[in-house]
C-alpha cells in the first residue's frame, strides 16, 4: 500500500496538470462511427436483466474453425467506437465482436459491474453460436478502459479463453480515482458516479469490489490461458493511467498464482526507477515490440507477461493479433527438450503464432521403463501426455531415442524401431477424431558422444544411435509421418555443441529448433 501511495505522490510532484490532457488520442476515436460494410450491427439479449445489448460483429467466411476476437471498448465509449482491430480480423479471416457492455463508465451498471461481466459473457456465447469459432481459440483484447475490461474478463468470465491482451489498463479503481482527482481529470467524477451514482461521492468498498487488483482468484481456471499486460513508459505523464497499475497488478497476479515465483516479479526498485526516470538504466537490450523499444519485460511461465515499451497511453499500431495461435503443437521428448533452453522451448520463440505444449521429460524413452520408472516410458504415457493439451492437437513433434540407447538397454536395441512404430500408432489413434489428419513429425535423436566423452550409463550409445537414425526414417515413412534429420545436419559440429556428449548447449538447441521449424513450415503451409 505504501508503495502505491509513494508512486501516486511521486507522479503528482513531477507532472504538470496539462501533461494529462489526452482526450481521444488517435487510437481512441470515440466520435467516429465509421465501420466496414462487412461488420454488422447485432442485438444480444442480456441473460441478467433481459435488456438488449448492441454490438458490431463480423463472421469469417473462411472454411474450418476460426479464432474469435472479442475487442472491448475504452473507458468513455461504447460499441460504436471506431475499432481498427475489426480490419485485422477481416484481413486474417477471424471472427470478431465488439460489445457494448453497458457503454461508458459513468453509471453504476457499467464499470466492472456484474452486468458488465454478464454482457461480455453473453456476447462471447452469442458469437460462438453464430460463427464457425474454434472454441479453443478465443481471445480478448482492449486498451485503456478496454484493458481494464479485458482483465476483468480474465478474472471473472465463465468462458474458457485462450489469451487476453490488456493495453494501458487501470486495475485499481481506488488509486485511479485518487490519481484523477489530483489532476482534476473528469475520470474522478466518472469513477465516483460508477461506484455511487453521484459524481461527487466515491464509494470505496464498491471501488474495491470492481478492481481486479483486489480480486482474490479467477472464476475460471486460467492455467491454460495467457494474459499479456502492456504499458507505455510515459503513461501517467503524457497519458491518463500511471504504469503502476500494470506493474502492481502483474506482481499481484504472479504472487497469487505462485507465491514462490520471486524471480518472475518486478523488483520494487525497478518500479521506482521506471516511474521516476521513465526509463530503466542498465536494463540492457530487451528487443522491440511492434517497432518500439522494450524498456522492461518479464513473465511467469506462459501464463502472465508484462511488457513496458517506449510510448504513452496507447495500443501500438500494427498487428496486435500476431499472438493469436493458428495451431496447438504437442512436443514429446527427453531432457534435450525439457531443458529451459531446450529445443521445445526454443521452438516457442520461433513459432510465436502457435502454442507449443512441451511435455518433454528428462530420462524419457520410447518404450523402456528407464530407471524402472513407468513415467519415463512414452508408450505407457500417451494418454497422460495428450491430457495436457487444452483442446484440439494440430501437430505432434517427437524427438526421442537417446535414452533408449543406454547401456542398460543394449540387448533390447532391436526393439526400439518397433517401439517407435507402436508409439506413432498410439499418437495417430489419439488424433483420429480431428477434422483433418494431424501431421506427426519424427525428429532424429541428436548425435551421441563416443565412450571417452560420455558417462558409463551411455557407453556404446554412439554406435546404437547411428543405427537408429536410418531405422527411424523407415518407421516414419511407413506410418506416413514427416521425418526430420537433425542428426546428420549437426553431426560435424556436435563436439562443439556439447560438454557431456548427450546434452546440447543452448546454441545447439537453437540450431535443432531452427531445423525443426523450417521443416514444419514447409509441411504445414501445404496443409
Amino acid at each position: 500500500m505504501m508503495l502505491r501511495i509513494f508512486l501516486i505522490v511521486l507522479l503528482f510532484g513531477f507532472c504538470k496538470p496539462t501533461a494529462f490532457a489526452q482526450n481521444d488520442p488517435k487510437w481512441d476515436d470515440t466520435k467516429s462511427k465509421d465501420w466496414p460494410a462487412a461488420a454488422k450491427k447485432v442485438s444480444i439479449t442480456s441473460t441478467a436483466d433481459g435488456k438488449e445489448q448492441l454490438a458490431y460483429f463480423y463472421a469469417s467466411p473462411a472454411p474450418g474453425p476460426r479464432p474469435l476476437i472479442i475487442s472491448l471498448h475504452t473507458w468513455s465509449s461504447n460499441y460504436q467506437q471506431k475499432d481498427t482491430i475489426v480490419n485485422l480480423c477481416i484481413e486474417k479471416g477471424y471472427n470478431y465482436i465488439h460489445p457494448d457492455f453497458r457503454g461508458g463508465n459513468t453509471k453504476p451498471e457499467a464499470c466492472g459491474s456484474d452486468l458488465v461481466i454478464s454482457d461480455i459473457d453473453d456476447a462471447i456465447s452469442w458469437a460462438v453460436a453464430n460463427t464457425n469459432t474454434d472454441p479453443e481459440n478465443i481471445h480478448v483484447i482492449g486498451v485503456s478502459g478496454g484493458g481494464y475490461a479485458t482483465v476483468l474478463t480474465y478474472m471473472r468470465s465463465k468462458h474458457k479463453i485462450r489469451s487476453f491482451s490488456a493495453w494501458a489498463g487501470l486495475y485499481n479503481l481506488i488509486d485511479w480515482y485518487q490519481e484523477s482527482l489530483g489532476r482534476k481529470a473528469r475520470y474522478a467524477g466518472d469513477a465516483a458516479a460508477s461506484t455511487s451514482g453521484n459524481r461527487e461521492v466515491f464509494d470505496m468498498e464498491e471501488g474495491k469490489k470492481r478492481s481486479p487488483f483486489y480480486m482474490q482468484k479467477t472464476v475460471t481456471d486460467r492455467s491454460n490461458s495467457s494474459l499479456a499486460i502492456y504499458c507505455g513508459i510515459h503513461d501517467g505523464y503524457t497519458g491518463s493511467v500511471p504504469i503502476t497499475h500494470s506493474l502492481n497488478f502483474y506482481n499481484k497476479l504472479v504472487t497469487d498464482i505462485n507465491p514462490d515465483a520471486r524471480f518472475s516479479l518486478i523488483p520494487t526498485e525497478y518500479i521506482h526507477t521506471m516511474v521516476r526516470a521513465r526509463s530503466l538504466p542498465g536494463g540492457g537490450d530487451q528487443g522491440t515490440l511492434l517497432g518500439r523499444k522494450i524498456i522492461y519485460t518479464n513473465h511467469y511461465r506462459d501464463q502472465v507477461q508484462i511488457t513496458v515499451f517506449e510510448g504513452g497511453h496507447e495500443m501500438l499500431p500494427g498487428d496486435v493479433l500476431a499472438h493469436v495461435p493458428s495451431r496447438t503443437i504437442l512436443a514429446i521428448g527427453d531432457s534435450n527438450g525439457a531443458l529451459e533452453y531446450g529445443w521445445a522451448n526454443q521452438l516457442k520463440t520461433l513459432r510465436q503464432g502457435d502454442r507449443i505444449i512441451n511435455t518433454c521429460i528428462s530420462g524419457n524413452t520410447i518404450g523402456f521403463d528407464n530407471q524402472d520408472k513407468k513415467e519415463l516410458n512414452a508408450l505407457k504415457n500417451v494418454e497422460q501426455v495428450f491430457g495436457k493439451v487444452p483442446g484440439r492437437t494440430d501437430a505432434v513433434v517427437v524427438m526421442l531415442g537417446t535414452n533408449d540407447c543406454k547401456a542398460a538397454f543394449a540387448r533390447q536395441a532391436k526393439e526400439v524401431p518397433g517401439n517407435l512404430d507402436k508409439l506413432i500408432k498410439q499418437i495417430k489413434a489419439k488424433t483420429k477424431d480431428n477434422a483433418k489428419q494431424v501431421p506427426v513429425f519424427i525428429v532424429s535423436p541428436p548425435p551421441h558422444g563416443e565412450d571417452d566423452m560420455v558417462a558409463e550409463k551411455y557407453q556404446g550409445g554412439a554406435r546404437r544411435i547411428e543405427h537408429l537414425v536410418s531405422e527411424f526414417r523407415k518407421v516414419a515413412e511407413k506410418n506416413q509421418c514427416y521425418y526430420i534429420d537433425t542428426h546428420s545436419k549437426i553431426k560435424a559440429a556436435f563436439p562443439y555443441m556439447t560438454k557431456d556428449g548427450i546434452h546440447l548447449s543452448k546454441e545447439g538447441q537453437a540450431i535443432v529448433a531452427a531445423i525443426v521449424d523450417e521443416e514444419m513450415n514447409r509441411v504445414l503451409k501445404g496443409l
